[in-house]
């Protein structure tokens, strides 16, 4: 399998996913330009009947195969808003999470199309996906499917002539660093213009808006990992100026107050350690 396990401690977003039976795999190096990493949630026999999980948007897009009933039914989410996920039953799940930008590279998909959408494998008229599909409904090891599914997404590279360019490029910076766009994008050979264009094709958010995104991201993420933190101090690690931008964004996305948040973080957890 060239699928590397990624621990769950390192993100405690997706360790809170545990009773779902979840984990994380990287993909091969050359895919990782577009692809975040491959998960899979399987658990026999959930705790309760039916048990949701609140999607947050980061502006990335996931594929999900779902194996409940042996042949995979597959979806295509590309969430601009929060939204939930049910899991009723046992669940048996697979879904490669693109990086913003990474489903328009590797599926040609423009995000106008598609965004705030869910899209069967039918609606998006993919031979090579619904070919995918019958071949992943005659496996059952988890090895074997993330393996088929490394070489369908590597021959999508060389079909679709996919290239690490601009935004893939801009991304990390955008990111993690408090530069404008401005500066970050002064030595790119398009205009801020053609860059914003791009950004609403590829990715379905403009620069600004998916630097909040993400900024909002790292917040949850900081919240659930230090929940006793002064929400002023996570605010600043997020990279939010003050504490009233922070929580107007915090809230605009999440649909919760960044206190609102950790309160229903901090439940969960003691739920979960009750005996």
């Amino acid at each position: 399998m060239s699928a590397k396990l990624l621990p769950n401690v390192s993100d405690a977003l997706f360790k809170s996913l545990g009773h779902l039976g979840f984990q994380r795999f990287a993909p091969p190096l050359q895919l990782r330009p577009w692809v975040q990493c491959y998960w899979i949630a399987r658990q026999d026999r959930l705790p309760e009947a039916s048990v949701s999980e609140t999607v947050y948007p980061d502006g990335g897009t996931t594929l999900v195969f779902n194996f409940a009933n042996d042949y995979p039914d597959i979806t295509f989410f590309a969430t601009q808003t929060v939204g939930k996920m049910i899991f009723q039953g046992s669940v048996n799940r697979m879904g490669i999470r693109f990086h913003p930008g990474g489903a328009f590279q590797l599926l040609g998909l423009g995000m106008p199309d598609v965004i705030g959408t869910e899209l069967s494998a039918d609606d998006l008229s993919m031979h090579s996906l619904l070919q995918l599909r019958d071949q992943l409904a005659e496996l059952s090891h988890v090895s074997q499917r993330l393996t088929l599914i490394d070489q369908w997404l590597l021959d999508r590279v060389k079909k679709n002539n996919a290239n690490i360019g601009f935004i893939q490029q801009l991304l990390p910076q955008l990111i993690l660093t408090p530069q404008p766009l401005e500066q970050l994008s002064e030595h790119l050979p398009i205009s801020r213009r053609q860059l914003e264009r791009k950004f609403q094709l590829e990715v379905g958010f403009s620069p600004n808006q998916l630097k909040q995104l993400h900024r909002v991201k790292i917040a949850r993420t900081l919240i659930s990992q230090r929940p006793e933190q002064s929400l002023t101090d996570i605010g600043q690690d997020a990279g939010f100026y003050d504490q009233a931008h922070f929580i107007r964004h915090f809230h605009k996305i999440t649909g919760q107050t960044p206190g609102e948040y950790r309160q229903r973080k901090m439940s969960q957890i003691y739920n979960s350690t009750k005996p």
